[in-house]
């Protein structure tokens, strides 16, 4: 069990990194490794609290300057926020197999858009705006919003975790890494290009 805290706190932790005021987006294509390897195995409940510590950690570490306008307002907004973690953490607990690898992440986008909907909504850092750095990668919002970069961030560390867990065979994990690193590929193109696009208009050229 102390394995298992470590674990969903590092995770909680990498995530805080990724953000401001660290700025390490690197992280964020990692962060939830260790999460998926501490609820691996485990039952729905374990999975939930788990994961709802992730969240506590991660928004304490993000929301903590609020606490200057109102202390128990912000231990009520962790507390809520990480639910959301919770609630992931539960729904990736049912998805087994290769099927985690898109429904993964489109349970996390969902949650994200509830969140920043729900109850007047709270879009604040959204696992996409951890790329701001990254501009390569973030272009691809201009077709799918943040929810898309979330979208190929939770891939890869769902991506990771198969490769690196064991329910999946050599010949599966080879296949899941050529997948991911397809989707990479594409991406970063067209980042590169719409960049290149950007530099060319400035000085009055067009593609």
């Amino acid at each position: 069990m102390k394995r298992d805290i470590f674990l969903s706190s590092l995770c909680g932790l990498f995530l805080i990194l990724s953000f401001p005021n660290y700025n390490l987006w690197c992280l964020a294509w990692v962060g939830f490794v260790p999460l998926f390897l501490a609820i691996e195995g485990k039952n729905k409940a374990k999975a939930f609290l788990l994961s709802y510590l992730s969240g506590i950690i991660f928004w304490s570490g993000i929301i903590y300057w609020l606490a200057h306008v109102t202390l128990p307002g912000t231990i009520f907004l962790i507390l809520y926020l990480a639910l959301y973690f919770g609630v992931f953490g539960f729904l990736f607990s049912l998805v087994t197999g290769h099927w985690s690898l898109v429904t993964g992440p489109a349970i996390w986008v969902l949650l994200e858009y509830l969140r920043s909907h729900l109850l007047t909504g709270f879009p604040w850092a959204l696992l996409g705006y951890s790329q701001y750095l990254n501009l390569p990668m973030i272009q691809i919002a201009d077709i799918t919003g943040a929810g898309g970069v979330s979208f190929l961030i939770m891939l890869a560390n769902v991506a990771i975790f198969i490769v690196v867990s064991r329910q999946s065979s050599v010949v599966r994990k080879k296949q899941i890494y050529l997948l991911f690193l397809l989707c990479i590929f594409f991406v970063l193109g067209y980042g590169y290009y719409k960049l290149l696009h950007y530099r060319l208009s400035a000085i009055g050229y067009r593609l």
